[in-house]
C-alpha cells in the first residue's frame, strides 16, 4: 500500500481553493495532498494567476495542521523552497536558486511558485495550504521566462514521480530546525550580493540582496545602510 495520501484530481479552479474547502467539508489531517492535471484559475502570489499547460507539469497543494503559530510560516516557505530544490536537484537539475519571496529559478528562468495561504480561526493558525506549481514537461510560456524540467533535462520526465518526490521532501523539511531551513535557503539566495530593482511604494529603488531573515522579510543594502523589505509592500521589478 503506498504511504502517498493525495487526491488526484482531473481539473479544478485551484488546487488551493479545492484543498481548502475539502478540509472545511470532510476534517481532515495532514499529511494529504491534492494534485490537479489542469487549473482554471491557479493562483500566485498578488493575486496573479499561474500559467500552466494542462497535463504538462506538478500542480499540487500540501496540507499542514500541526502549525498554530504565525510566526512559523517564514519557516514553512523556506521548507517548500527546499523540497523544490531537493526534488529538482534529484532529478538531474543545475543551477537552482531561490528567488525571494516564493520562487524556484534555474539558470536565471522560473521553474516553480509557491502559494502559502493560511485558514484562521478564534486568533490561530486552524490549517494551512502550501500551493507548489512546478513546470515539469512544458516546453512554451507565453506570458514570462520560465523553464521546465523537460527544458533542462531535454527528455520527458514522469509527472507523479516528481510528485511523489516532491511530497516526501515536503513533509521532510517542514519539520525540520528553523536555522537550518534558512541557513540553506540563504546559501541558494537568488541574485545575493548583486543589484535589484524594487518597486516600493510606486518608486523604483535600487538595493544590493543580502539575506532572508528569520522573519520571512529580505536584507538588503544601500551606500552601506542595510534596510528590511517586506514581500508584500514590494515588487521585484529586475
Amino acid at each position: 500500500m503506498s504511504h502517498y495520501n493525495i487526491a488526484f484530481i482531473n481539473e479544478v479552479d485551484s488546487t488551493n481553493t479545492f484543498l481548502k474547502e475539502l478540509v472545511k467539508s470532510q476534517n481532515l489531517e495532514a499529511p494529504y495532498c491534492v494534485s490537479a492535471s489542469k487549473q482554471i484559475n491557479g493562483k500566485g502570489q498578488r493575486e496573479k494567476t499561474w500559467e500552466s499547460e494542462p497535463f504538462s507539469n506538478v500542480l499540487a497543494s500540501f496540507l499542514i495542521t500541526s502549525l498554530s503559530d504565525l510566526k512559523e510560516l517564514p519557516r514553512l516557505n523556506n521548507a517548500a523552497a527546499l523540497a523544490v530544490v531537493e526534488t529538482l536537484d534529484s532529478l538531474g537539475v543545475k543551477n537552482i536558486e531561490v528567488k525571494w519571496p516564493n520562487d524556484i529559478f534555474v539558470s536565471g528562468k522560473k521553474i516553480a511558485g509557491i502559494l502559502t495561504e493560511n485558514v484562521i480561526a478564534s486568533q490561530r493558525v486552524k490549517f494551512t495550504v502550501v500551493g507548489i506549481g512546478l513546470n515539469v514537461n512544458q516546453l512554451l510560456f507565453k506570458n514570462f521566462i520560465a523553464t521546465s524540467v523537460c527544458m533542462e533535462l531535454a527528455k520527458d520526465i514522469d509527472i507523479v514521480e516528481v510528485l511523489h518526490k516532491l511530497y516526501d521532501s515536503f513533509y521532510h523539511f517542514i519539520y525540520q530546525e528553523t536555522d537550518s531551513l534558512l541557513m540553506r535557503v540563504n546559501n541558494l539566495l537568488y541574485k545575493q550580493g548583486e543589484s535589484v530593482t524594487f518597486d516600493v511604494a510606486g518608486r523604483m529603488k535600487e538595493y544590493t540582496i543580502e539575506r532572508i531573515m528569520i522573519n520571512g522579510n529580505i536584507s538588503v543594502q544601500k551606500g552601506g545602510i542595510s534596510y528590511e523589505l517586506e514581500h508584500h509592500k514590494v515588487k521585484w521589478i529586475k
